[in-house]
């Protein structure tokens, strides 16, 4: 998983939302995040999120222009942004995400 983190200040609206892409492009050569597993990482974040009793939405959307470097997660409005993510990152994604809320 690659990290780019956010240039947060004390002035960014607080975190809200969790994006992750769910798109899936059709044909040999297209790449895409819903044909690499991200349906399963929302369900993980999801049902991660319920078991840590943080109510906060995950928002599937349909591309985040990235789709090369997908799956593709994004912490909303303006937090971290996660590429080649796996269900494997999801606790270390909402550990990350529990940190901004706490801080």
């Amino acid at each position: 998983m690659k990290i780019i983190e956010a240039n947060r200040t004390a002035d960014s609206k607080p975190l809200s939302t969790i994006v992750i892409c769910v798109n899936e492009r059709f044909g040999a050569s297209s790449v895409s995040c819903g044909g690499s597993d991200s349906v399963a990482i929302a369900d993980a974040l999801e049902a991660e999120l319920q078991s840590r009793n943080i109510v906060v939405e995950v928002d599937r959307i349909h591309c985040l222009g990235l789709c090369a470097k997908g799956p593709n997660v994004r912490f909303f409005p303006g937090g971290d942004w996660f590429n080649e993510v796996t269900v494997e990152n999801v606790t270390e994604i909402l550990d990350r995400f529990e940190a901004e809320l706490n801080s």
